[in-house]
């Protein structure tokens, strides 16, 4: 009986000797730790001594676990800060927090959303900017990092991402990893539904949320998920549901406790999938502050489980490409009988009654145009009708070049050179036009038939050089398109009033001003600064979207009016002396290749579903 007793004790003993029991077959040797820390500037500590960031890494190296520290841009300006990051150990990863703040927009030269909460969805994510913003403050967030490190980070994380970005910054910094948030249907504002569920993948070139199922729609870049939710409980909509995570502070205020975590981790690290994989973290000085204890728990439960691999960010993504150089064609979570299934195609569980069917060429507006709004709504639907369109064929260059070969053919060359030209300072923007997964994509005016449009200006605009303006004298047939650049100069102006004093000049950029300042006593004196944000943004000035928004505006009066102008300016050019008149052609020239850029880099205003 003793001996029965003893074994017994033993057995149990050799039972619940590990938190965490990962079973099954050899391929469970691929089970990984990813540790991340978001740091955002002491602004935001409870604690803003650096004892959080202290406290953090000491819990790190006491279990020698590599870390991968997302730090934001005011983290960064931070000198102390990023003095005592760089007496890290060389296990330690660093990376980018891609929240935009205030101090990083303006150094950017961005404007920076007025009168909105600085967790406001418009304002902190990339894509509540247009894209030539967002590649503006990416560049100047990656360049402050640098300058700090002496590399480019290869890992980045924010809440959300999107894919514009996303492909930015791997084709010009060889991103490897990113982290956005686990799915949560409304939880702080943010919406985001629809991914695999807390299983990292490689996402579509259109979707960060949808994964990649071939090699022409795979954006080579590893996806991690911050607070990885529980597979049946987190379920649903609100905190109530997501809190339910692999995060201290959450489970500790749905009233759980070390045990819970260390149940939800033997999930996502069970066998039925070649790779198991976890992310825990805390955001320094705001959550570590409260819960550095629970993390402490963690990090001890997490370094007594057998086979665990903590890496960084960036070697998790180079040990997931060794694994998967194409792509996981299969991926499973279970939760007792409730069971997650995912691929390419879909992903689902029949008890939830979920099911998301994938399509990798569709994405969300946001790969286009700023989204504005308090409300992050990114959110797969179970099924999508929308056609992605295929590659899309700009058919009017076929036009262009059957006129080309005939003007080479009449001797009446620099005629075409001279319409072609006027054609694409005309309507530029509407031969930029396109539709792209799933979305017709306007840069101009929103026309009907968008193809038909672009083949009839074209056209419309070769006629009438070839029948109007070839015989017209040579200055007047070049002073046409050369109007366009008038609009570089229009649409630099700036006005504004401020306390009692009236601005008149340019603006350098979207901050900075260079004119005359009108004071209350009528004196005039030249001003040079920058603006703030809540004042930038209110500058008048000439608004062209009004020419935009209406198509008899953009396709007709728009032009002509341009034609009139060049009119007046051959009119007023004839009465100058020849080197006075060369000096402003000159000019006039450097402004038309000016505003030729300036459509070459506009970004999208309207995204339209190319299906219902």
């Amino acid at each position: 009986m003793k001996k029965i007793f003893i074994l017994t004790t033993i057995l149990l003993a050799l039972l619940f000797s590990s938190p965490v029991k990962v079973t099954g077959s050899s391929s469970c040797e691929n089970r990984y730790l990813t540790l991340v820390n978001p740091v955002r500037g002491r602004g935001f500590w409870s604690d803003r001594s650096l004892k959080p960031l202290r406290d953090q890494y000491e819990l790190v190296r006491k279990y020698d676990f590599p870390a991968t520290w997302l730090f934001q841009y005011d983290a960064l300006t931070d000198k102390e800060l990023v003095g005592e990051v760089k007496k890290f150990d060389s296990g330690q990863e660093r990376g980018v927090f891609l929240e935009v703040s205030k101090s990083l927009a303006e150094g950017a030269r961005v404007v920076y959303p007025y009168g909105v909460s600085w967790s406001n969805p418009g304002a902190i994510f990339l894509s509540g900017y247009s894209p030539s913003e967002r590649r503006t403050i990416i560049d100047f967030l990656f360049k402050t990092f640098k300058k700090n490190f002496g590399y480019y980070p290869r890992s980045a994380g924010a809440w959300w991402i999107d894919s514009y970005s996303l492909d930015y910054m791997k084709k010009k910094y060889g991103l490897k990893a990113v982290l956005i948030v686990a799915d949560q249907k409304t939880t702080d504002n943010y919406g985001v539904w629809g991914q695999w569920w807390g299983v990292p993948y490689y996402p579509s070139k259109a979707n960060i949320l949808t994964p990649a199922g071939s090699y022409e729609n795979k954006e080579d870049v590893v996806v991690i998920q911050w607070a990885q939710r529980h597979p049946t409980l987190a379920y649903g909509d609100g905190p109530k549901y997501s809190n339910y995570s692999l995060q201290a502070n959450d489970y500790l205020e749905r009233g759980k406790n070390t045990l819970f975590f260390e149940d939800l981790v033997s999930k996502y690290l069970d066998c039925n999938n070649v790779i198991g994989q976890i992310t825990v973290g805390l955001e320094t000085g705001i959550e570590s502050s409260a819960f550095i204890r629970e993390y402490a728990n963690q990090l001890k439960a997490l370094s007594e489980i057998p086979n665990l691999q903590a890496l960084g960010m960036s070697q998790f993504a180079d040990r997931f490409k060794q694994i998967y150089p194409d792509y996981p064609k299969l991926a499973v979570l279970k939760d007792n009988d409730s069971e997650w299934i995912f691929t390419p195609n879909f992903r689902e569980n029949k008890k939830l009654g979920n099911f998301v069917r994938y399509n990798p060429n569709l994405s969300f507006p946001d790969y286009f145009i700023a989204d504005r709004s308090s409300f992050l709504y990114r959110r797969l639907p179970g099924e999508d009708s929308r056609n992605p369109v295929g590659n899309w064929a700009p058919i009017y260059l076929l036009a262009t070049a059957a006129f080309g070969a005939l003007a080479v053919r009449k001797k009446m060359f620099n005629v075409w050179i001279v319409a072609t030209l006027f054609t694409f300072g005309a309507f530029g923007l509407v031969l930029k036009s396109k539709a792209q997964y799933g979305w017709f994509v306007y840069y101009g005016s929103v026309v009907p038939n968008l193809t038909l449009t672009q083949v009839l200006v074209v056209v419309f605009s070769l006629l009438l050089f070839w029948a109007v303006f070839r015989k017209k004298h040579t200055l007047l047939l070049w002073l046409i398109p050369l109007s366009f650049g008038l609009d570089k100069v229009v649409s630099s102006l700036r006005y504004t009033f401020i306390s009692g004093e009236h601005y008149f000049g340019i603006g350098v950029d979207a901050l900075k001003f260079v004119g005359i300042k009108l004071a209350k006593d009528f004196s005039l004196s030249f001003v040079n600064l920058d603006f703030p944000s809540e004042q930038a943004g209110a500058i008048l000035r000439f608004n062209f979207n009004k020419i935009w928004d209406r198509s008899f505006y953009s396709l007709l009066l728009y032009p002509l009016a341009h034609i009139a102008i060049a009119v007046f300016l051959y009119l007023f050019l004839r009465r100058l002396k020849p080197k006075l008149r060369k000096i402003i052609l000159m000019g006039v020239i450097i402004l038309f290749i000016l505003q030729m850029l300036a459509i070459i880099n506009a970004d999208p205003r309207v995204v339209i579903p190319t299906g219902p």
